[in-house]
């Protein structure tokens, strides 16, 4: 199973070109998907809806990199402004992205067969209607390679959704404690996993090393479980890189991101091991000194703030 947030890009720097190619991938829908679990609360807000606005033009003409990197990330806590905007890219973009496209590697071989098979769907009435909701009319008027491309994306993705769906909940252990459906339930992926009420650095550090401590509240016994624990755990350091920090200071604010840098890649790196066939308790244990590790941090930095 393949976690798409996972690899977003930890320098803001390489945020835009990373975000086009998954613009215009196979597996779009996958990914909003799995930003609708991270930010339930995502909706296109006024706040947002101007920034779409605002930015839209740029992106259809020049593509992401003129954005800066807070409009990207608000694009990101937002998926269905992002999906709103790839809606967009697909109807109106110009020669950009089909640049975009041929960088991201040649697809038209996947959908050779595939082709014929969306161009009979299309041609049937009362079958365009069932699927209104989830592909914009307009695609099936544009003749272009990237219409087809992204309507096939968005049928491999709902597939793919409902595959990752019920493998989370084919490999979740009878104790381990029950996840919401398309939701992290613990740790920083929860929907309340980065606090955002608190007025001081020491009680927002503090929250986050006891969030943290949620690691322990379920103890996998396999590598499918495990594996799958390191990773929403993951999710959650890329969540708080991604985060306005809340109150910590500006110098705090960079202390933390550097340790959140460090901690993400410590997590790829037991993922990696697990991958390649290293024993679970092994990795267990190791991941076990990591999230010490990080509590700890967070907590003497409390105690330095307070």
């Amino acid at each position: 199973m393949t976690l798409h947030s996972l690899a977003i890009p930890d320098d803001p720097a390489d945020l835009s070109e990373w975000l086009e190619g998954r613009l215009v991938a196979l597996d779009f829908a996958e990914f909003v998907a799995e930003l609708r679990a991270h930010f339930p609360n995502g909706a296109v807000s006024q706040p947002v809806r101007q920034l779409l606005d605002r930015w839209l033009p740029v992106a259809l003409t020049d593509g992401l990199e003129p954005l800066p990197p807070e409009a990207l990330n608000q694009f990101l806590k937002h998926p269905s402004a992002l999906a709103e905007l790839q809606e967009r890219i697909v109807e109106d973009g110009g020669s950009y992205w089909d640049g975009v496209m041929d960088r991201t590697g040649d697809l038209s071989g996947a959908f050779s067969n595939g082709r014929q098979s969306i161009e009979r769907i299309l041609a049937v009435e009362n079958r365009v209607s069932s699927v209104a909701n989830a592909v914009p009319s307009s695609l099936a008027l544009r003749p272009a390679n990237r219409s087809y491309i992204i309507l096939a994306a968005v049928s491999t993705g709902i597939a793919l959704c409902l595959a990752v769906a019920v493998g989370i909940l084919a490999m979740r252990e009878p104790d381990e404690p029950p996840v919401m459906k398309s939701q992290i339930a613990w740790g920083w992926g929860k929907p309340s996993g980065l606090p955002i009420d608190l007025n001081s650095g020491k009680e927002y550090l503090n929250k986050l090393a006891l969030n943290a401590e949620e690691w322990e509240l379920f103890r996998p016994g396999d590598a499918a479980s495990l594996g799958l624990r390191i990773a929403e755990f993951r999710i959650g350091c890329t969540r708080l890189m991604h985060s306005s920090y809340g109150p910590l200071a500006p110098a705090d604010k960079e202390w933390l991101l550097e340790r959140c840098r460090s901690w993400a890649k410590a997590l790829d790196e037991h993922q990696q091991a697990l991958d390649a066939g290293a024993e679970s308790q092994a990795v267990r244990a190791a991941v076990d000194g990591t999230l010490r590790t990080i509590v700890t941090t967070l907590r003497e930095k409390a105690k330095q703030l307070g």
